[in-house]
């Protein structure tokens, strides 16, 4: 399967063209949510498909909560399925 083009600015840190797409599917899944537009979101759910798309999501460790709550949205995910919603409420004091 090829893999999508996104855009090179939200992997400034990594060799993009090094990425194992499933391997690194958590770390490229999190950077799109957190720094991506819309289109890279739809390229990702063209590649990876919505369900597997929706369950890397809900094992990624950390969202800013204007993330949390488009994803919980956008992906119909529960916030008590979410691991970053569900750790940030077990640790209200930290990262705020």
């Amino acid at each position: 399967m090829t893999k999508p083009i996104l855009a090179k600015r939200i992997f400034w840190d990594v060799d993009f063209a090094t990425l194992d797409w499933d391997k690194h599917a958590v770390l490229i899944v999190e950077r799109v949510i957190e720094r991506g537009t819309y289109k890279n979101l739809k390229l990702l759910e063209q590649h990876f498909g919505k369900p597997v798309l929706a369950n890397i999501i809900k094992k990624l460790p950390y969202l800013h909560p204007k993330d949390i709550a488009f994803v919980h949205t956008y992906f119909s995910i529960p916030f008590n399925e979410l691991t970053c919603y569900t750790e940030k409420q077990l640790n209200p004091g930290f990262l705020n």
